[in-house]
């Protein structure tokens, strides 16, 4: 049974691999704002938990040829018990081509098997290790912070930080360093910064990308787009704080000198701290930043559409 999963996992793994290249290309173009890339990072974390989607003359699967040994219906893995009529179309890519039938699997070789089952056992080890890590580091994080001194609603203060933080997912709350007053202009913006990660769920969207990245902990682009992740997750909050609050150059640098003051922090793995994520390149972001154009916009979002369109669906079934 582990190494069915394991091996589910494995071609989930690689099916995620292609949409987190095509991603890291995508966010390489300049005019493209980062409210928009980010978005498009749940389509890579839809491949990595996903081993089913639906097909399509349009995916960027039917690119890879013979890298495909086999598209997998759900009838075959599921001996035709398929509860929701939606998913009888759906389709699964099978990069490894290991084996004869599935559901259970069953493998073209003895040798084959062996080298899944102790494959599943390593992973499986590893894998529970590492989530058990992040959980053990998230409550020691968690009772730490709570020793903060409430200042309003859901304002703490902390003489632990030494840069703003939010942090909880489910009753979220803001916690400032000592010095940063929360009516000053830097802890204005701070404010302004978290609250976007408040409304967005962006904590949760953390603590998810995070338990992927244990889950595929053998995959080195899935850290790669942990990585990037979390620098377009602060990109795009700067740009939707300036986008909300009419920041004109004067505020936008003011704005990059508070990410420099806050540029230090304990990097919990609970928050998402403001001067945190790629100080640099968000300085830069911030002081280039412009506001796009209704048609700008328009293109934006047309090309986000089709984005997706070609990242989260599967070549059509072949024969």
């Amino acid at each position: 049974m582990l190494d069915d999963v394991f091996y589910f996992i494995l071609n989930m793994s690689l099916a995620g691999s292609f949409v987190i290249a095509a991603l890291l290309l995508i966010r390489m173009i300049r005019p493209l704002p980062r409210r928009f890339v980010y978005p498009l990072w749940a389509l890579a974390f839809f491949r990595l938990v996903m081993p089913f989607t639906l097909p399509s003359g349009f995916s960027l699967f039917g690119l890879t040829g013979s890298l495909i040994r086999r598209l997998i219906t759900v009838e075959t893995v599921t001996r035709a018990v398929v509860p929701l009529p939606i998913l009888r179309d759906s389709l699964m890519m099978n990069f490894i081509g290991a084996a004869e039938s599935y559901g259970p699997i069953e493998y073209r070789t003895e040798s084959l098997r062996r080298v899944f089952t102790v494959g599943a056992a390593v992973w499986a080890v590893v894998a529970a290790a590492a989530l058990i890590a992040a959980c053990i580091l998230y409550a020691l994080t968690h009772a730490e912070l709570k020793k903060a001194v409430c200042v309003h609603d859901n304002l703490y203060r902390s003489d632990m930080l030494l840069s703003p933080v939010l942090v909880g997912v489910i009753h979220p709350r803001i916690i400032l360093p000592p010095g940063l007053g929360p009516d000053s202009p830097e802890g204005k913006m701070v404010l302004a910064h978290e609250n976007v990660h408040r409304q967005r769920l962006d904590n949760l969207w953390r603590v998810l990308a995070a338990c992927i990245a244990c889950i595929h902990w053998f995959n080195p682009l899935v850290w790669v787009m942990l990585k990037a992740f979390f620098t377009d997750m602060e990109l795009s909050c700067d740009e939707a704080v300036f986008r909300k609050g009419g920041y004109g150059p004067d505020e936008r640098r003011a704005y990059a000198g508070a990410l420099l003051r806050f540029a230090e922090d304990r990097r919990f793995l609970i928050s998402t701290a403001f001067g945190r994520s790629g100080v640099k390149v968000r300085i830069v972001n911030v002081l280039h930043y412009r506001r796009l154009t209704v048609i700008g916009a328009a293109a934006s979002a047309i090309f986000l559409l089709a984005v997706t369109l070609v990242l989260v669906t599967n070549p059509s079934l072949r024969g």
